[in-house]
């Protein structure tokens, strides 16, 4: 039987109700914004428009250079557009000559056509993903007619430039004496950086996104994004590709031993980047090589150097992996993956190697602190501590059984969370309250 007090409905709730039908029948129209199409932060985004894809939201994305064939990846067509797209990272880094060994360091000055092109495009809603890099001028964030959406692949949209602050927090108030720039001055480029974000998002609703809860805290921190509403939504993969392969498979293809154990340690320039924890992670590893003979290193992310570094034990480099195919057999032959970053947005090579069957060791900060489960999917290190560390990477290959059983658990975390239409989904339930 079914019973209702249907003469509660008003007009308005009709309407509502209608409105909310609509919107459900119609297909949402987002541009994602990124620089380029492929790399770890393009990788990021294009998950997400894949997994939107697949969920039936009709994404595009618009970026500075495009490498891949897709229709829906939408880059520069002539050799014109094509040369003025390598040309503006270098014009973009032109004022940072007046300092000297700067990092990266992102200002977004030169001036652009994205709006116009963006209008064309016709979309419900506008993406922000990684648009550093000289990808985009900030002035024309006010320019858009769309609500916008601003993933946070890192901390560049919140400073002045610098795209992880290294524990500065003077994006927390208005930059300036910038450590960055080895800057004596308040007024520097930093600063400078800062107002003109300010001025573009004065005007503009942005609802931020951010991959983890310490991103989203840094935000809520932040001198630009406090007063704005801020989601917390993991990024994305694809748990076909990344998914448990035959350990057999990936150590013949790599030419790796099959009777040693294995741990493995990558990224874009992983002993070059300070950032990913290079030095307590060589710390950590010479502290396992004296009491262990049967464990090795594998390297991925970097051709072996002409001096490598010295961490006690035999290392194998297998250099750059340009396709997800080869990383997932490479993440399905470890035995361990150490993730030692000093501070990641999210940390990608975290859940593809939790998607893989393999746990993880990473330091309990910044955004892995949201993807390992302690003890039940890897663990996580005090920070940061090399001799804790090293007893993550111990503990997890000590007991045969219970590695098998974090296996097991990290594999099904990455199936349950972080598949890319699950992520989808969530960045398409933020866009239809927006439209």
């Amino acid at each position: 039987m079914v019973s209702g007090n249907y003469g509660m409905f008003s007009a308005s709730s009709s309407l509502y109700c209608l409105r909310v039908v609509n919107l459900c029948m119609s297909k949402l129209r987002p541009v994602l914004l990124n620089a380029v199409d492929t790399g770890g932060a393009a990788n990021a985004t294009r998950r997400i428009h894949e997994g939107l894809r697949d969920i039936g939201v009709e994404s595009r994305m618009l970026v500075r250079q495009q490498s891949r064939d897709s229709p829906y990846i939408v880059g520069p067509r002539s050799k014109v557009g094509k040369a003025l797209a390598r040309i503006r990272p270098m014009a973009d880094t032109l004022p940072l000559q007046l300092y000297e060994d700067v990092g990266p360091f992102s200002l977004d000055w030169v001036p652009d056509r994205i709006p116009s092109r963006i209008s064309q495009m016709d979309p419900d809603l506008v993406h922000l993903n990684w648009i550093a890099g000289g990808y985009i001028s900030i002035s024309s964030l006010s320019d858009f007619d769309a609500p916008l959406v601003w993933r946070f692949p890192d901390m560049w949209p919140m400073t002045g430039g610098c795209h992880y602050s290294d524990g500065c927090d003077r994006y927390r108030d208005a930059c300036g004496d910038c450590p960055k720039l080895d800057s004596k001055r308040s007024l520097d480029l930093s600063r400078v950086t800062m107002k003109r974000k300010q001025r573009a998002l004065d005007d503009t609703d942005v609802t931020v996104v951010a991959p983890s809860n310490w991103l989203a805290s840094c935000a809520e921190e932040s001198a630009l994004f406090g007063g704005c509403r801020i989601e917390v939504i993991p990024n994305g993969l694809d748990t076909d590709v990344f998914r448990p392969n035959d350990s057999k498979t990936g150590r013949n293809l790599f030419d790796l031993p099959t009777n040693s154990r294995l741990i493995g340690f990558g990224s874009v320039g992983p002993l070059s980047n300070p950032r990913k924890g290079f030095e307590p992670f060589q710390n950590a590893i010479k502290s396992l090589a004296a009491d262990h003979d049967d464990i090795e290193l594998v390297v991925f992310g970097a051709s072996e150097p002409e001096d490598p570094p010295d961490f006690g034990l035999p290392t194998h480099y297998v250099g750059y992996l340009n396709d997800e195919q080869s990383l997932s057999l490479l993440y399905s032959c470890l035995d361990v993956m150490a993730v030692p970053s000093r501070y990641e947005g999210f940390g990608q090579t975290v859940t593809e190697s939790m998607a893989c069957g393999t746990p993880v060791v990473a330091f309990d900060a910044t955004g892995p602190s949201d993807t390992v489960v302690h003890k039940d999917t890897g663990y996580l290190a005090e920070p940061y501590d090399p001799i804790d560390f090293a007893n993550g990477i111990e503990w997890i290959l000590r007991d045969e059984d219970l590695r098998e059983q974090l296996e097991v658990n990290a594999r099904r975390r990455a199936e349950e969370q972080y598949h890319y239409t699950t992520v989808a989904r969530q960045y398409q339930e933020v866009y239809s309250e927006l439209i």
